[in-house]
């Protein structure tokens, strides 16, 4: 089979191909276009750039760990409008937004990182999601169940 990524968006996968994630899970979704949005540990931009590209969002490319100028970099390589991409550097427990800002917040192989309090979901991140507004989260999962007999990779932490 073919690789049919482009070699500037390869550089950009840090785990499982988050785009075929992300496309699975916004199938039927109802956020509206030009809705705005926060990619929430958007890693390197990949899926913040698909986001903008494919559905037609206003998105805030928010990771901790990645370079917001770099990511900038990649976003005007791409040809995306700087109106429609933010980069910003944030912690996922600290979020430097206004309460109520987004339309949907989207979390893609990210949120099993941050999300792991109790209190996360309540108190850090659905403040800044208005009323009637999207949370959609993603991680890769095990093609069978596993609990019986866990991994010794899994154990670890």
């Amino acid at each position: 089979m073919k690789n049919t990524i482009p070699p500037a968006l390869q550089q950009k996968i840090m785990g499982p191909n988050p785009i075929k994630l992300e496309e699975e899970l916004l199938r039927g979704h109802k956020i509206p276009e030009n809705a705005v949005v926060c990619d929430l540990g958007s890693g390197q931009g990949r899926t913040s750039a698909f986001l903008v590209k494919e559905y037609g969002f206003t998105v805030y490319a928010a990771d901790l760990w990645s370079d917001p100028a770099e990511n900038r970099a990649f976003f005007d390589a791409m040809g995306i409008d700087r109106s429609r991409i933010i980069p910003v550097k944030a912690d996922a427990a600290a979020l430097p937004f206004e309460t109520e800002f987004f339309d949907a917040v989207v979390s893609t192989d990210s949120y099993n990182y941050f999300g792991r309090d109790p209190q996360y979901l309540d108190e850090k991140l659905l403040p800044f999601v208005k009323h009637g507004g999207y949370l959609s989260v993603t991680v890769p999962g095990m093609k069978k169940d596993c609990h019986d007999h866990l991994p010794p990779e899994l154990l670890l932490s």
